[in-house]
């Protein structure tokens, strides 16, 4: 059912921009980091997709020739998203000694919320971290990713 109706919602976004010249479904944002050593983290908004809602990748890359930094794929995955990609980031937020993927979203509209994500790479599997959202415009979403991650760690038993 869950995958029936993420089908939905992707062909009403594509319908959207179809039939309103308004929404700006063309200029998908891409950025991306190095993350390690020999490994660049890229990631999208879903090509064709309203700016203000829709998908994002994250996908993982090594360099293994030196000449390009995206010539072998290693992991990736597809993810809902609530507004555009405003930012990336590497930064340890649970104490790990590795750095996080720090993925960063502000909503359209009046609001500006903002919403981000933190992704770990462990043996070269993407795996969810922490995940905030509806922060007002300005609060350092890194710090808000942080404090989760230390509340979480309270509830877990010695």
């Amino acid at each position: 059912m869950m995958k029936y109706a993420q089908a939905v919602l992707v062909t009403f976004m594509l319908g959207a921009c179809t039939a309103n010249v308004d929404l700006d479904c063309d200029a998908a944002e891409t950025l991306s980091r190095e993350w390690g050593e020999g490994l660049t983290a890229v990631v999208a908004e879903g090509e064709g997709e309203p700016r203000s809602v829709g998908s994002y990748s994250v996908r993982v890359y090594e360099a293994r020739n030196g000449e390009n930094d995206r010539d072998f794929f290693v992991t990736g995955l597809i993810f809902a998203r609530d507004g555009f990609l405003v930012d990336l980031d590497l930064v340890d937020i649970d104490g790990d000694q590795n750095p996080d993927l720090i993925v960063s979203f502000e909503s359209a509209g009046s609001g500006s919320y903002l919403t981000a994500h933190a992704w770990r790479l462990l043996d070269n599997k993407l795996s969810s971290v922490a995940m905030v959202e509806g922060l007002a415009p300005g609060t350092d979403v890194t710090q808000a990713l942080i404090a989760q991650v230390a509340s979480l760690n309270a509830l877990e038993p010695e």
